[in-house]
This record gives structure tokens, C-alpha cells and sequence, in this order.
């Protein structure tokens, strides 16, 4: 839908196909290089000197752990990023670059998470698990940082036919997780595993289906502009 300039934005404004498509790029690669980080067995980089296949593969169960826990950690945010979709309108050089921050923290994002994993269960799995709890909220952060410009200057980004109170809950959730996540941090140097625990269980909520869009009653969306998004 066709806007006039906005003076709340900043920068050029710009709808959201490039900018969707650019994130969407990112998370592929992202998702797409974490099974080439598993060597396999008897290949140039791979496990050597075994004699059963299978306990070789087996043996690599930390590798396989990471790349479950990675999968899933990045595939949250997808899913969220697929949901704002219909929560943000348009973006400007302001948001753009609060986006780039947001993605920079997700391709990190397989280091902590590796570092935990390849750590668990030995004398360096209390730093390991700071490091790891510390990466999830930081990026949890980076994803604050978006959403509280987007609704700064009268919703300078965000759609504004979306109702108040529906915003109003998604803000709560989102500020929710992130606060246990950084709360999570000191957890994590005093009970390491309990503090994964909490981490990984707020990004796991944002699995789950999330409410859908509401907006002021006559300003919903028509159907042809739904279907095209």
C-alpha cells in the first residue's frame, strides 16, 4: 500500500521487500552452514584412527547437540521475523541499521552456542555456559533494539492500523524475555546449567504460535493485501 514520506522516519524510506528478502538471505546461510561445521568421519578434517563407523559418529554427539540447539535458537527468530512481517510497514536507515546489528548477532550466534556444547560436562562448562547465556541475551537485545524503534516517534516503522493493546502484549513478551534473559546472566555464574535452562526456555516459547495480528476495529487489512504479503 502506496504511503506518502514520513517525517518520523529517518533517512530514506523504503518498503519491506528488499529488507525482508536481505534478513530472509542471512538466516538461510546462517541455518545452511551449521551441518557443514560437522566433519564426517574419514573425511580430510574428520574423526581418524576409528574402527566402527558408527561409535565415530557417535562420538560426535556434541557436534550433533550444536547443531540441534543452533537449528533451533535461529529458527525462533526466523519464525519472529516471518511474524513482524505483518507488524512492521516499511523501513527507514534508522531500523535498517538496527536490523543489520540484529543479524550480525544472529550468525554469532552458532559460536557461543558451540562453545556450550563442546564444553558440557567439564571443567570449563561454568564460563562456557556464561558465554552461552550471555550470546542469548545480547541477541535478544539487538531484537528490543528494532522493536522499540519501530515504535518510537507514533509507531515510526509499524503498521498503523494495528490496534494499541495488541502491541502493547507483544511489547510485554518480547521485554519479558529478553529481562529473564539478561537476568539469566548472573544465574548462569552462580548455577550454570539452571541459567541455560532459562535462556533457551524463553527462546523456546517463541516457537510456539504467537496472537495474531489485531487492528482497529475498520482498518483491517483487505484480503487481496493479506494475500499478497
Amino acid at each position: 500500500m502506496a504511503r506518502p514520506p514520513d517525517s518520523k522516519t529517518k533517512g530514506a524510506e523504503r518498503g519491506l521487500s528488499r529488507f525482508e528478502g536481505f534478513s530472509d538471505a542471512v538466516f538461510a546461510i546462517a541455518l545452511t552452514l551449521l551441518i557443514v561445521e560437522i566433519k564426517v568421519p574419514g573425511s580430510p578434517e574428520g574423526p581418524k584412527g576409528y574402527t566402527d563407523l558408527a561409535n565415530a559418529m557417535a562420538e560426535q554427539w556434541r557436534e550433533h547437540l550444536a547443531l540441534v540447539l543452533c537449528y533451533l535458537v535461529i529458527g525462533a527468530y526466523w519464525l519472529q521475523h516471518h511474524y513482524s512481517g505483518r507488524i512492521y510497514d516499511r523501513s527507514d536507515h534508522g531500523f535498517s541499521a538496527l536490523n543489520l546489528v540484529f543479524l550480525l548477532a544472529i550468525v554469532v550466534m552458532p559460536y557461543p552456542i558451540r562453545v556450550w556444547c563442546f564444553h558440557f560436562g567439564t571443567g570449563f562448562e561454568d564460563p562456557a555456559s556464561v558465554t552461552l547465556v550471555a550470546g542469548l541475551a545480547l541477541t535478544a537485545c539487538t531484537w528490543m533494539f528494532k522493536w522499540f524503534y519501530g515504535l518510537s516517534g507514533g509507531r515510526r516503522v509499524m503498521d498503523e492500523r494495528l490496534a494499541p493493546d495488541f502491541l502493547t502484549q507483544m511489547t510485554r513478551r518480547y521485554g519479558a524475555s529478553t529481562v529473564i534473559q539478561i537476568t539469566a546472566v548472573p544465574v548462569a555464574v552462580v548455577a550454570p546449567r539452571v541459567g541455560v535452562a532459562i535462556a533457551l526456555a524463553c527462546v523456546a516459547f517463541f516457537l510456539v504460535p504467537q496472537p495474531r495480528p489485531r487492528y482497529t476495529p475498520g482498518k483491517e487489512p483487505s484480503a487481496e493485501e493479506t494475500s499478497n504479503d
